[in-house]
């Protein structure tokens, strides 16, 4: 671990000291003020308060005059006004601005439980820890559609069922729900914008960040603790199946990008991926056998109407050269 180590914080002797953590809020539109408000609002309650946090206003100069007048003396307002528009580059400026030894994330829809900071930060202590993330919960504007089984809420932000239950390593981490020591974007470099949001249909970003970590920082650990929560709001827009099949496909479609961009072996690239397919076929088979007595047909055939379009986006990305 002396490679690592020589690179994070903290790796000397003795006890390390305590880490500062600067918090990274997105925003980009005034029809998402009260989450906004809310957003910033549970991040300033925490048990453990937060050093730093940055609300990072993309092109949008009407949206940060108003917060700026409104919190800037609470949170850091700033606007990201040049370059490329969307919620990784403005994450991007946020690192760039951020002072905390652990930069963490969340979005402008989404809330913390008090003791978020405190949860993610005591796994800090461990100088080998590079990332930490949380459960993330999801909340339905108007109630979760019965068709919409709960395996399938990494469609939207959320932790799905067949997601790990207990504290553990990972691969990777949701960025709405996530923490990097900022020595770790200092070795990597910054989130690749080409894997970022196309329109509202999800992101490989996270994927693409952490295997460029594991390529230069090999031994470092990446956390998953479930109780450190997010609550992530889902909106009526994407209670559909039109936005299930189009985050599916762009999400198999990124996968293959990435593993161009790689030039890994699949399983490499898709090991999470490939777990979470094992557990979804056999809920699958489960709910389809248990259709008559529950009926879970609805839900089952979602669940494959995903995977379907999740493999024609993995297909048509690597037919992309």
């Amino acid at each position: 671990m002396d490679q690592v180590q020589s690179q994070l914080p903290g790796s000397g002797s003795g006890n390390p000291p305590q880490s500062t953590v600067s918090v990274i809020i997105c925003a980009y539109t005034e029809r998402r003020l009260p989450y906004i408000y809310d957003a910033v609002r549970s991040v300033l309650d925490q048990t453990r308060p937060a050093d730093e946090i940055l609300l990072v206003i993309d092109h949008n100069p009407e949206l940060f005059n108003r917060l700026k007048a409104e919190l800037a003396d609470k949170v850091r307002v700033v606007h990201h006004d040049e370059g490329e528009r969307g919620a990784i580059p403005a994450d991007n400026l946020g690192i760039d601005l951020a002072g905390g030894d652990i930069v963490a994330f969340m979005d402008d829809d989404a809330c913390a439980d008090r003791d978020w900071l405190d949860r993610l930060l005591r796994h800090y202590d461990d100088a080998n820890v590079a990332a930490c993330g949380g459960r993330l919960i999801s909340t339905w504007d108007n109630g979760r559609p019965g068709w919409f089984a709960e395996e399938l809420d990494w469609l939207v932000g959320g932790t799905y069922t067949g997601h790990p239950e207990a504290r553990r390593r990972v691969d990777k981490l949701i960025l709405c729900n996530m923490s990097v020591r900022r020595d770790v974007f200092r070795t990597t470099g910054l989130f690749d914008t080409s894997f970022g949001r196309r329109k509202d249909w999800g992101t490989g970003t996270e994927s693409e960040f952490f295997l460029r970590m594991k390529q230069q920082l090999p031994d470092a650990t990446v956390i998953y603790d479930p109780e450190a929560i997010v609550y992530h709001r889902v909106p009526d827009r994407r209670a559909n199946l039109r936005y299930l099949v189009l985050r599916s496909y762009n999400e198999g479609f990124h996968k293959a990008l990435i593993r161009h961009a790689f030039a890994a072996p699949a399983r490499e690239v898709l090991a999470t991926e490939n777990a979470y397919l094992r557990y979804a076929m056999n809920s699958m088979t489960g709910k389809l056998a248990r259709f008559y007595r529950r009926g879970n047909l609805g839900q089952a055939a979602a669940m494959m109407t995903s995977v379907a379009a999740t493999g024609a986006g993995y297909l048509a990305g690597m037919a992309r050269r």
